[in-house]
């Protein structure tokens, strides 16, 4: 079976919220399921605070609009990383060339001090 990725966009409706798997779903490759269930758990956690301790429905208006940016940033991560290292050692995915073309792209992750960093901040998922 393939891996997929799947985002639903808009996050909500009515009162109706999606969170974590419910709303997005990214490969296991990049192992990110679980800090994006919490990212959206925290972003509503504090919108229905909001509505509920001063009746303002503003960030509960904006949920989906405040948690998509980070969810796409990392369902391009996890296409990246699932599609390099599915490309890295076989070459009957997409080729030989497709397969040096991956592992040029690991090799920069350890020899580049700017993508090494963009990759520790991916990985810890702090960007």
């Amino acid at each position: 079976m393939p891996l997929r990725s799947v985002v639903y966009d808009p996050m909500s409706h009515g009162r109706l919220y999606l969170l974590g798997d419910a709303a997005h779903i990214v490969p296991p490759m990049s192992a990110k399921g679980i800090h994006l269930a919490l990212h959206d758990t925290e972003v509503f956690a504090r919108a229905v605070i909001r509505q509920v301790k001063e009746g303002d429905p503003g960030l509960l208006d904006g949920y989906s609009e405040t948690c998509l940016p980070h969810i796409w940033n990392y369902q391009a991560f996890a296409a990246w990383i699932t599609d390099t290292m599915h490309n890295a050692g076989f070459t009957g995915y997409e080729g030989e060339f497709r397969k040096q073309v991956a592992r040029a792209e690991l090799r920069r992750q350890f020899s580049s001090d700017a993508a090494n960093k963009l990759f520790g901040e991916l990985i810890a998922g702090t960007n």
